[in-house]
């Protein structure tokens, strides 16, 4: 091997910077962060699991009750819109659905089970026959006890009632019996908001249609397993009477309707009986003629038939009513149909009008035509298509509001705009009707006078008669229809007390735990790694630098009291072959000039630059070179510390031979290792720059110059010191030392730019702590080392 080595710096800086830096990251990158940061994951994987675990361990437990039951409607119809538009259909199913998850459905169970009354730590089970009214002022309170005997506190600390356990207590709109005495003598309950009550329970049941079936699935949730049985029950049971209500309503109304006209027509029966009576004693006449009779048969049977159209267009009216009222329960919504749905617009239009008066016509047309079925057929017809006629233009007026897509209100507005034209068809046979009642009045006016007030008088009985008995029958109708209504729903599954809580769930929520710790930590990992500016490998520095790392030393765990010697201790470790790599990357780099001083420093502290000059000194003294070791590090001197059995005080060194109070050759020591010598850095100055600067300080680099092949100078950081700057103008080389994962990149390129100030002498870094089974190195080191040391033993 040559005796000196020849300085080349090789810039590479161009190829590098348009490369290696800008490249996308691989998977790879994204492995090796994650393995990297592996310990910090695990803790955050262990803290988060185990968290959550015991956090669901102390949540209050949730038990869920279930009831299934039957709906049983009627296949729907497609409503107006979807004749104009799209063939959707409204799901009757869902429609019921949403009427179940209604606020006044909620509220109706709130009042029933008193779900307002609120009791901590399961003490609700102490009471029994809860009732709470509207009245009872919402807020805190407690009960406390003297024996058997309680007394209820509001939250001003004032007692509000005063009771005894197992006994009723009804005071000021409170009702309930308190089974037991608690345990710790005292229980705070508090009364909610009927509709804070209300969206509590709204928020703790569902339900949901079971998929292809007309079957419900109900679920409520409590603190309580026999509450939210109670509850589940209580939601059906509401909605079942709710919707037999609903089904009852309307034949109530007819119901009630009919039996105020019997009264009306009872009344008018027995007057026109009365007044026959009187007038056949007064005036003697008791027989009518034949025209008489037929005339008097005709106009009762159109009464009838008018009094039928009048029920019937009242219970229209009330149907109308109620489906109005549906519109306005969403007044934001449907407030424009509300408007709509007394139809001003509709019944002013004069489309609706000419259609309306054609009606009529045939309805007269059908009354004179009652004996020729042929023509009746043909009449019966045409009025059915002026009815949908009707139709159609009603629902083209109606479709100038918006709301096209909502199944509830197709529903609501199409059942207004049908109502509505039966509505009008019913008022148009009414008026037909009264146009021929009237014809036949003005032919009953033209018999005698003494034939005509008999008529009129057994047209009155007749009439009210037969309106009479059709009401009393109507009556039984409609008694009987609303007897007959049951429930659209039926209960399949009343709701069980469930015997398990379905929340919470401590090993579902640990693997929950474990996933988030999973994200968290792999998350914060990549954050860290993001925030972290340190240089970890090789091409790192090259690409920051365009300068040579001529050696890469790997880490090595070692107790922090150990002198780390590696080329002395142990020859075959990695770290020795990475500075014998080093020796020889430094050989091939002499290139222009020799080098006899080699200045080693890094960046800042602790980064290993006296363990690479006393490692680098061996290795140049194991190959027959005579190298001294010169400490110049006058702030923090390191080099006796390695030498210690040797030097036992740093008090002759080289600070005393700046000073002339030592002479050279009296600073100069012989290591154990042949061929190696070292000067330590002697009594630490007040002045090193000055020192290190001085004239004095150039001739003794030049004097061991002469005497040694290798003069390895040990320097301070460069970073924020000028010693290194000022050692580096009387010296061949420099050499910087950086610790991967601890050197920023900011710091490397600003100690280049530092100490190239002294001239462009940098010729290399050394990567000091390299993880070798990064994926970096794994291949270009570890196994290399790993063979090598193989290969040696």
């Amino acid at each position: 091997m040559v005796s000196a080595i020849h300085y080349r710096h090789t810039n590479i800086t161009d190829n590098l910077l348009r490369t290696g830096m800008n490249r996308e990251p691989s998977f790879q990158d994204y492995l090796d962060i994650i393995y990297k940061r592996r310990t910090f994951i695990i803790i955050c994987v262990i803290v988060a699991s185990i968290s959550v675990f015991f956090i669901s361990l102390s949540l209050p437990k949730v038990y869920e009750a279930r009831v299934r039951f039957k709906l049983e409607l009627s296949e729907s119809k497609p409503v107006f819109f979807t004749e104009l538009y799209t063939p959707q259909r409204v799901d009757p199913v869902e429609s019921e659905l949403e009427i179940i998850r209604s606020r006044a459905l909620a509220r109706a169970v709130v009042r029933k089970l008193s779900l307002n009354f609120f009791v901590k730590n399961h003490n609700r089970r102490l009471f029994d026959s809860i009732q709470v009214s509207d009245d009872f002022a919402p807020g805190r309170y407690s009960i406390k006890f003297d024996s058997d005997n309680f007394k209820i506190y509001n939250s001003r600390d004032e007692i509000i009632g005063e009771g005894r356990v197992g006994e009723i207590y009804n005071k000021n709109g409170l009702r309930f019996i308190l089974k037991e005495k608690p345990q710790k003598g005292y229980i705070d309950f508090t009364v909610l908001n009927i509709e804070k009550a209300t969206e509590n329970l709204m928020g703790n049941f569902s339900v949901n249609q079971i998929k292809n079936t007309s079957l419900v699935l109900l679920k409520a949730r409590s603190n309580l397993p026999e509450l939210a049985a109670k509850i589940a029950d209580a939601l059906a049971q509401e909605y079942i009477l709710y919707t037999l209500e609903s089904l009852r309503e309307s034949a109530r109304g007819s119901k009630e309707f009919i039996e105020s006209q019997i009264k009306i027509f009872g009344t008018e029966l027995d007057s026109a009986e009365e007044k026959l009576r009187k007038y056949k004693q007064e005036s003697g006449v008791f027989l009518l003629s034949e025209t008489a009779k037929e005339i008097i048969d005709a106009i009762a049977q159109f009464e009838v038939e008018k009094e039928k159209a009048v029920v019937e267009l009242h219970e229209t009216e009330s149907s109308i009513k109620k489906l109005e009222n549906e519109l306005a329960r969403d007044e934001a919504s449907y407030g424009y149909y509300k408007k709509m749905a007394s139809f001003p617009t509709i019944s002013n239009s004069p489309l609706i009008i000419k259609l309306k008066d054609q009606l009529k016509e045939l309805e007269l047309k059908k009354q004179e035509y009652q004996n020729d079925p042929v023509k009746l057929k043909q009449i019966q017809d045409e009025i059915a298509k002026v009815e949908q006629e009707i139709n159609k233009t009603s629902k083209q007026i109606a479709l100038a509001g918006p709301s096209v897509g909502d199944p509830v209100f197709q529903t609501l507005i199409t059942n207004i705009i049908n109502s509505e034209t039966k509505l009008i068809a019913l008022q148009s046979r009414i008026d037909a009707l009264n146009q021929i009642i009237e014809k036949h009045n003005r032919r009953l006016k033209q018999l005698p006078e003494a034939e005509v007030n008999l008529a009129q008088l057994e047209r009155q009985k007749k009439a009210n008669e037969e309106i009479y008995t059709m009401l009393l029958g109507k009556l039984e109708e409609s008694k009987i229809a609303e007897a007959m209504q049951i429930s659209q729903a039926r209960i399949i599954d009343h709701a069980v007390i469930p015997d398990k809580p379905v929340e919470p769930k401590p090993k579902q929520n640990a693997i929950l735990g474990f996933l988030l710790g999973l994200l968290i930590g792999i998350g914060s990992a990549f954050l860290l790694e993001y925030m972290d500016t340190t240089v970890k490998t090789t091409k790192e520095i090259e690409e920051l630098t365009g300068i040579t790392v001529l050696a890469s030393v790997p880490l090595v765990k070692r107790n922090k009291h150990e002198i780390d010697i590696p080329t002395i201790q142990d020859p075959n470790l990695d770290i020795g072959e990475a500075y014998r790599i080093l020796r020889t990357n430094l050989a091939f780099s002499a290139a222009a000039r020799p080098i006899k001083t080699l200045l080693i420093t890094s960046t800042i502290p602790q980064e290993g630059k006296t363990t690479t000059t006393i490692n680098l000194g061996i290795t140049l003294a194991q190959q027959g070179h005579k190298v001294l070791l010169l400490d110049c590090d006058f702030r923090r001197p390191k080099l006796h510390i390695y030498f210690r059995e040797l030097v036992k005080d740093n008090h002759n060194g080289l600070t005393d031979v700046l000073i002339n109070r030592l002479k050279l050759k009296d600073a100069i020591m012989k290591s154990p290792i042949e061929n190696l010598y070292f000067i330590t850095s002697g009594t630490i100055p007040s002045n090193p720059a000055e020192l290190l600067g001085s004239t004095r300080m150039a001739e003794i680099l030049a004097e061991l110059k002469n005497n040694y092949d290798f003069v390895i100078i040990d320097a301070p950081p460069a970073l924020g010191i000028a010693d290194a700057r000022v050692l580096g103008k009387i010296c061949d080389a420099i050499l910087v030392v950086v610790m991967s994962g601890k050197t920023t990149r900011d710091a490397i390129v600003e100690v280049k730019d530092e100490l190239e100030r002294a001239g462009e002498k940098i010729i290399g870094y050394v990567l000091n702590g390299v993880d070798v089974t990064h994926r970096y190195y794994r291949h270009r080191y570890y196994y290399y080392y790993q063979h090598y040391k193989k290969t040696r033993i």
